[in-house]
Order: C-alpha cells, then structure tokens, then sequence
C-alpha cells in the first residue's frame, strides 16, 4: 500500500536532509543518498528501508527534496509496506513517514497533500 505525503518548508534542501539525518533510527535505515546543486537550484534524495514485524513486510520510503520553484518542496513516498491480495498494510506506510514530519514540523508551511 503507497503512501505519500507532500509539503513545503522554509529552510534549504540541504538543511532538510541535515535535519532527517540527524535522527539515529532513520539514518540507519538509510540504503542510498543523492545530493545536487546547478544554479541556485538544489535536490536531494534519500530512500529508507524498513522491515515491519507486524505484518511481516519490508517498507521503503522515498524522500525527495527541491527548491526548483523557489520553495522546497519535500515528498516522502512509502511503498512495499503491504501484504497479501489486499495490500493491507496495518499503518505501517503511515508510521515510516511520520517520523519524517515530526522532525520538520517546525518548519513546515503548508501540507499539500497527506494521503
């Protein structure tokens, strides 16, 4: 089951990733980091892998960060969290990008979409 939630922050791409990593438990579900600057123009991108005991499924969120359109923009995407015909995934799409959002709740100006 995919999750995706999608807003805007008043710091740099840079800041946020800065931010994100500093948290111990989603730095070591870190499995790939990309970091580019052309112009003013910065993206960042960080995937996370997680296993889900209860229900017994591997997890990824797919983080990407921009300020393309002079505001950064932050999307976190979690895919790979359901199981069985239904992709019933007991919250665990939800509970890997809520971590996310805690630590840049401060900064958050608008939630674009949350779903």
């Amino acid at each position: 089951m995919k999750h995706y939630l999608e807003f805007t922050v008043n710091i740099k791409p840079v800041q946020v990733s800065q931010i994100l990593l500093e948290d111990t438990e989603l730095k070591s579900n870190l499995i790939f980091q990309d970091y580019k600057v052309a112009e003013e123009k910065e993206i960042a991108i960080l995937v996370f892998q997680k296993y889900f005991f209860r229900n017994d499924s591997t997890a990824t969120l797919t983080v990407t960060i921009d300020n393309f359109s002079g505001e950064t923009y932050v999307k976190c995407i979690s895919s790979g969290n359901g199981e069985g015909i239904f992709d019933i995934g007991w919250g665990a799409g939800k509970s890997f990008i809520k971590p996310i959002r805690l630590k840049l709740a401060a900064n958050i100006l608008e939630v674009i979409e949350d779903n």
